[in-house]
């Protein structure tokens, strides 16, 4: 059985743990630069309105502050374990490094603390949520039901205010008395609605489904705020703050029809609920918001266009067939059907339609597919150059050098692939993919092989650290400790015994 039924657990715990309100009247504090914010958007026909203008003011640090922020990073780290245990995402690098620089960069317009994590799940159905540490989960499902980029920004937008706001930590009945923590219930709808296992599993989620749901509603008021926050954010990032209402004016259609049927209601609606009043407020609302420059919806658009075609390509939505007769007018369709057709084998007419697409081949994307077909068709040395010459231009984003690290593995350069990695797995410890390379890299090292094994083995530990599987992340790291102690002069003792108490910490971390 998956471990999503202790998620149960959680919304009883937390509420033990009682907070210190300290943000402003919109809980955004002032902006700070962030490294993450390589293409910071920006919109200069922005003017702060009267709204607006109280929200800037820095929120005061206390004792008490900083330990919530500790313990919302704990419950942040348990949860991706959990996710990344009972959940399919999208492990493509170039579709989250998107996300990531688009909601990081939102991200430091409402709040002075950055993102922890942005998975994206592999789930058709239409939902995001937030957990308090910075983590923020977006189902593909909601991507490709938007019809352009604002629209997606504006659930993501809507979910950092719910962290700014800080609405899944705690709040009061009218007795005053401490209420559970939602996310228990947060997670456990998102992980029940993506199982698929036999009858007995079925029946046992259906039977929790209900409490789960209701844990996990937000009340009419935080909705309202989060829709308030939601538009300063969208608009102060370069997009449209009319796309908050009209996407979610959509969804509640969509949702009647589905009711009136008797069919499944999107879960975004269900944890985020619609009334006619909200609707009509945060349509006003979003009226007194300057309207988006033309030069920046074309950008928007161009790279709505890519993106979606991308994640249908990845989530086997789209056919030959289909790219085919969308590629004369798409870039995103030809990037796409360049891979499909060397995923199938037709080596030659990908490279032939890469050639004639008039692709941007500097563009980060253009380059991973074009090392994509060539890695296809056998030619791994030229996807090395053509990865490592775009990884040049773009030292910082980590799609080019987690895909530049694994053409160095494919070719036997792990040594080189190592440091290409350090970068990531030293910048975030929860790196999975960039952990899974690097062991792969030093099984490949020219290194010492028993000091390889040894950084193999710590890389394994971490990689499955992060998917939740404790047990093993503990012998991994045993293995590797054994090792060190019989060769003591590789000095590494003292990294594994740190990394052993990080994993023991994990597993019995109970929020």
């Amino acid at each position: 059985m998956k471990n999503w039924l202790i998620i149960l657990v959680l919304s009883v715990c937390m509420s033990a743990t009682a907070h210190t309100h300290d943000h402003n009247t919109d809980g955004m504090a002032q902006s700070v630069h962030s490294p993450y914010l390589i293409y910071r958007a920006g919109n200069p026909s922005f003017r702060p309105n009267a709204e607006s203008v109280g929200v800037l003011a820095p929120s005061v640090s206390t004792g008490t502050r900083f330990n919530e922020r500790y313990l919302n990073r704990q419950i942040a780290e348990w949860s991706l374990r959990q996710i990344h245990e009972n959940l399919t995402l999208i492990d493509d690098a170039w579709v989250n490094e998107y996300f990531w620089q688009m909601t990081a960069n939102m991200n430091a317009n409402a709040r002075n603390e950055g993102l922890f994590a942005l998975p994206i799940i592999d789930d058709n159905d239409i939902n995001a949520f937030a957990v308090p540490g910075g983590l923020i989960g977006l189902n593909t499902g909601t991507v490709l039901s938007a019809l352009a980029l604002d629209e997606v920004a504006s659930v993501l937008a809507h979910e950092i205010a719910h962290i700014s706001q800080r609405h899944y930590e705690h709040r009061q009945d009218e007795k005053g008395k401490m209420l559970a923590l939602q996310l228990g219930g947060l997670l456990t709808a998102i992980i029940a609605s993506s199982v698929s296992g036999d009858l007995a599993t079925t029946a046992l989620i259906g039977s929790q489904t209900a409490m789960a749901e209701s844990m996990a509603t937000h009340s009419r008021e935080h909705e309202k705020e989060a829709d308030r926050v939601g538009m300063m954010i969208l608009t102060k990032s370069g997009y449209d703050a009319r796309a908050m209402p009209r996407f979610f004016e959509r969804l509640q259609k969509q949702s009647s029809l589905y009711h009136t049927k008797d069919a499944f209601i999107p879960s975004f609606i269900k944890s985020h609920p619609l009334t006619a009043e909200r609707l009509s407020e945060a349509t006003s609302r979003a009226r007194t918001y300057p309207v988006v420059s033309m030069v920046a919806q074309e950008k928007q658009a161009r790279e709505f266009d890519v993106l979606t075609w991308r994640l249908k390509y990845l989530t086997k939505k789209v056919d030959l067939t289909t790219l085919s007769a969308s590629a004369t007018d798409s870039v995103g369709a030809r990037l796409a059907l360049v891979s499909l057709l060397a995923d199938t084998g037709q080596h030659d007419k990908a490279m032939a339609l890469f050639e004639r697409g008039g692709f941007d081949k500097s563009d980060p994307l253009v380059c991973i597919t074009h090392a994509h077909a060539l890695t296809k068709q056998g030619n791994h040395i030229q996807a090395v150059a053509v990865l490592t010459s775009c990884q040049a231009v773009y030292p910082e984003r980590r799609d080019l050098r987690l895909h530049l690290a694994k053409a160095l593995i494919d070719v036997g350069q792990g040594d080189k692939a190592v440091v290409i990695l350090k970068p990531l797995t030293e910048r975030t410890s929860h790196d999975v993919q960039a952990w899974q390379l690097t062991q792969r890299a030093y099984e490949k090292s020219t290194l010492n092989p028993t000091l390889a094994s040894i950084y193999a083995l710590h890389a394994r530990s971490q990689a499955e650290l992060w998917h939740g599987k404790y047990q093993g992340a503990l012998q991994s790291n045993a293995q590797a400790i054994k090792l060190a102690k019989d060769n003591p002069s590789f000095n590494v003792l003292s990294m594994l015994e740190n990394s052993k108490q990080v994993i023991i910490t994990a597993r019995d971390y109970k929020p």
